[in-house]
């Protein structure tokens, strides 16, 4: 029983991929076909690589930020670009009695606009008075706030507040007051009444979060847990989002090496991709990594001859795609018994109609004939993982929980036993399959 397995993207030669590549084998010998009852040698799994033909980024990576970058706007008098602020984690830690103000000097005054304005916002849709009226109320009015917060006097005053209700009053004033009509606030957006609601709804805002805070910190007191993982627990519990960290920290973490690492993924996952469309000829001719695949399927089907058993083809991720656009336009000759793909995006680019062989005036749209039966498995998590049978059909979908997060749980699927296990027992259930 021949198998065909297509990688993905970022996956180059060296000691990681003999690694994955060894345990991979092991287990689709070991535990997959053992458990399809069948006794196979090494020489049946086929592995095209094709990672020397995708995207080739610079070595020194001259697209990832290095040392300090000057900042989009100033920071407050005194604070230096390099150094750390404060946001809703350490105004927590630090039980202040005045949160809204600490932020507004240890980060800046504009930062307490946008939280205040967020909060507001979510008021606003709450309460079902949502609106393109109130959206353009609420721009009119951001606009005369952070004008202020960036003026001389917005600066000389922020240094002598002296409380968050101070802070809240004269924001509302502010927002209160009626300005002379401008061509970027007409009469109509600026009536009397109007700003007055909105100053209303910014104070209510900053009276929830200063309650917030509040329930954060008694709730925080009286668990076990550590701070920092408490902090995030209540805030998120009463709906406040985390702030960022403030202007220093943010330039701190631009020389993170794992920040550096996930770029450099980024680049190749993005490069791949577009090196495999982009050197796509005709209808008629296959990319080279198309080319390379469609070769190794060839040498399985000459095997399947000789064992008359079935094939059995697996692409992960990027591997999907690069099989879908092989069964519907450049070897739609080749058999496939069993086509199986994992957290694979070629349901997002079916549907962006990147492959020629598919009829996308037909929806859905039909499996290929030359694959007589086709399923596809996706982590819930995996955010480059995509059903498949609401865009196909004659495709199965299995959904497959690894319990990873984030990048993780799109690369973690053939790094678990039980994953091998677990796909031949379904294998078994919706195949009948030939007794070995």
């Amino acid at each position: 029983m021949p198998l065909v397995f297509v990688h993905g993207v970022n996956v180059r030669q060296g000691a990681l991929y003999d690694r994955e590549l060894a345990f991979r084998n092991r287990h689709f010998i070991e535990v997959f076909y053992k458990q399809l009852g069948r006794q196979v040698s090494a020489d049946s799994i086929f592995n095209p690589y094709w990672g020397d033909l995708g995207a080739s980024p610079s070595p020194d990576s001259p697209y990832l930020p290095r040392g300090i970058y000057e900042m989009l706007w100033r920071r407050n008098i005194g604070k230096d670009a390099a150094a750390g602020g404060a946001d809703i984690e350490d105004i927590i830690v630090s039980e202040s009695d005045h949160p809204l103000l600490d932020l507004a000097r240890e980060a800046s005054l504009a930062d307490v606009i946008d939280l205040l304005w967020e909060l507001a916002d979510l008021d606003l849709a709450e309460s079902g008075k949502h609106s393109a009226e109130s959206e353009r109320d609420m721009a009119v009015l951001a606009q005369r706030a952070l004008d202020f917060c960036h003026s001389p006097e917005g600066e000389e005053w922020l240094v002598t507040v002296k409380s968050d209700d101070e802070l809240l009053e004269k924001l509302s004033g502010l927002l209160a007051s009626t300005p002379p009509a401008t061509a970027a606030a007409p009469v109509e957006a600026t009536k009397p009444g109007r700003g007055g609601g909105i100053a209303q709804l910014v104070k209510s805002a900053g009276s929830r979060f200063r309650q917030g805070i509040a329930q954060a910190r008694e709730e925080m007191g009286s668990r076990s847990k550590s701070l920092r993982v408490r902090i995030k627990e209540d805030v998120s519990n009463i709906r406040y989002r985390l702030r960022q960290k403030a202007v220093g920290t943010t330039a701190r973490m631009f020389n993170e090496p794992l920040r550096a690492i996930f770029h450099q993924q980024c680049a190749l996952l993005i490069g791949d991709a577009f090196s495999y469309f982009g050197a796509r000829g005709d209808q008629e001719t296959a990319a080279p990594i198309a080319k390379r695949v469609i070769n190794s399927l060839s040498e399985a089907v000459e095997f399947k001859r000789q064992s008359k058993d079935e094939l059995i083809v697996v692409g992960h991720s990027m591997g999907g795609v690069i099989l879908c656009d092989i069964v519907t336009q450049y070897a739609k000759d080749i058999p496939i018994d069993i086509l199986i793909t994992v957290g694979s995006q070629f349901p997002l680019f079916a549907d962006l109609q990147m492959f020629p062989g598919i009829n996308h005036s037909e929806r859905p749209i039909p499996k290929p004939a030359n694959v007589k039966r086709w399923i596809n498995i996706f982590d819930p998590h995996d955010f480059l993982g995509y059903p498949a049978s609401h865009l196909f059909k004659g495709i199965d979908d299995y959904h497959l929980p690894t319990y990873a997060l984030g990048a993780s749980a799109h690369t973690n699927y053939f790094n678990r036993r039980s994953f091998y296990f677990q796909l031949a027992r379904r294998l078994s259930d919706c195949v009948a399959l030939r007794p070995g």
